[in-house]
């Protein structure tokens, strides 16, 4: 199965690690050091700016317009 989760970006759910709540990302020293080595691989995708969510996947990471909620009702077939 795959899953939408905004910018044009669908991604394979296999594939996916952890979804979780942007806000995450300022309490927690260890997402943003994860967040920092995968910017500096390239492999960080979406836009922080409008981001709900981040979703983790086995090389990458996305930051989604779409809530964890919503993110854990889409699939795509």
């Amino acid at each position: 199965m795959f899953i939408d989760i905004g910018n044009n970006y669908v991604i394979e759910s296999k594939y996916v690690i952890s979804i979780i709540d942007i806000q995450l990302k300022k309490t927690s020293s260890k997402i943003q050091r994860i967040i920092e080595d995968v910017e500096a691989a390239g492999k960080l995708f979406g836009d922080e700016e409008e981001a709900k969510s981040i979703v983790i996947t086995d090389d990458s990471l996305y930051y989604s317009p779409l809530s964890t909620l919503t993110l854990k009702k889409t699939k795509v077939l």
